[in-house]
């Protein structure tokens, strides 16, 4: 059996798939299979797919540390049907489900591997940054995510109520996978999260590894989350997922209703899907039934007043903003150096370097 598989859905990133798979065929653990999912494109992803690696084959690496190319097929059927057919396929002990436009450090399998196998955890998560890439340049938008470590206490408590991941940040133990039940297909939008979710749910143990960095691509108006044609989807998506996230969690005895930031993110929804375009109204009721009258509404109303204005505080004395649950800190010199191993330069933002 493989040790780790990569498992990346795609779906029209001829532009930028190329330099996705440069930072994964150059780890210094390479993985042991490389899974890409085409999921309908139209623009030749999958031609500059098979150029990129037979490129990277060229240059005369050893046969035998050469990753196995698997090349998947579907119609388009979103980001979780392509993740499930790609860890259908994959073989490895260890799967890292990677985004077809972002860059891993190159240090970022071995750090990670190593880590699982002398925790004995199931999931392991560094540090991730957002920002623009122009040019051979790449600008952070905010401080670096998860770079002081994970958010205290219970992980489901924070995942409901202030906190959110992403998994290319994360290497998953194979059967930890499999016992999540994998990404939901009804969901669209938040499936990343759901299946974070029943990980911890199914009693996953997490580990921080803080000596890699993801780089996460903004700037691409083809994402959902960052495509003003989808927002009104991404509203009806984000609200099947508070619905769904608080069904699994009853069956295992939590009800998030009782933790004050999940009432307030369901009262938000139901504030944004009452702005829709398109009203639907019975989502808008399913929101209804657990939304506080009266009082209620107004202390969120107040909690969103004041966390804004704190968030507006926190950005001017420091350069970024979010919850203390993600953990920020500035890009370090040491971070910079795995970006310039990528072949990109830094464009510091107002924030200053930590050493």
């Amino acid at each position: 059996m493989a040790q780790i598989s990569v498992i990346i859905p795609v779906y029209n990133r001829a532009n930028l798939i190329g330099n996705t798979l440069w930072s994964l065929l150059n780890q210094t653990l390479p993985a042991d299979e490389v899974i890409v999912v085409d999921d309908g494109s139209t623009d030749g992803t999958t031609e500059v797919t098979r150029a990129a690696f037979a490129k990277w084959v060229s240059r005369g690496l050893e046969k035998g540390k050469l990753p196995e190319l698997k090349i998947l097929f579907q119609e388009n059927k979103g980001p979780a049907a392509a993740r499930n057919a790609g860890f259908k396929a994959s073989t490895g002990k260890f799967i890292h489900f990677f985004d077809s436009d972002d860059l891993a450090a190159l240090n970022k399998h071995e750090v990670q591997f190593s880590t699982l196998q002398k925790s004995g955890a199931d999931i392991a998560i560094g540090p991730w940054v957002q920002g623009r890439f122009t040019g051979n340049q790449f600008q952070a938008e905010n401080h670096v995510f998860q770079q002081r470590g994970l958010p205290e206490g219970d992980l489901i408590k924070a995942l409901l109520t202030n906190w959110s991941i992403v998994p290319h940040s994360c290497l998953f133990r194979r059967s930890i996978v499999e016992m999540s039940g994998g990404f939901p297909e009804d969901l669209f939008l938040g499936e990343d999260q759901f299946m974070f979710l029943s990980c911890l749910l199914a009693g996953a143990r997490v580990v921080h590894t803080p000596d890699t960095i993801e780089f996460y691509r903004l700037g691409d108006v083809s994402k959902i989350t960052e495509n003003e044609k989808w927002s009104t989807r991404r509203i009806w998506e984000w609200t099947h997922f508070l619905l769904k996230a608080r069904e699994i969690c009853l069956q295992h005895c939590i009800d998030p209703m009782e933790w004050f930031g999940f009432r307030r993110r369901v009262w938000e929804t139901q504030q944004d899907l009452c702005r829709c375009d398109s009203v639907d109204e019975n989502l808008q009721n399913k929101l209804g039934e657990f939304v506080q009258p009266g009082i209620g509404a107004e202390l969120y109303r107040w909690h969103r007043r004041i966390e804004r204005w704190g968030g507006g505080l926190q950005q001017r004395m420091t350069g970024g903003r979010a919850h203390d649950s993600f953990r920020m800190s500035p890009v370090t010199q040491k971070q910079i150096r795995f970006l310039n191993q990528l072949e990109y330069s830094y464009d510091a933002p107002r924030s200053i370097l930590w050493f």
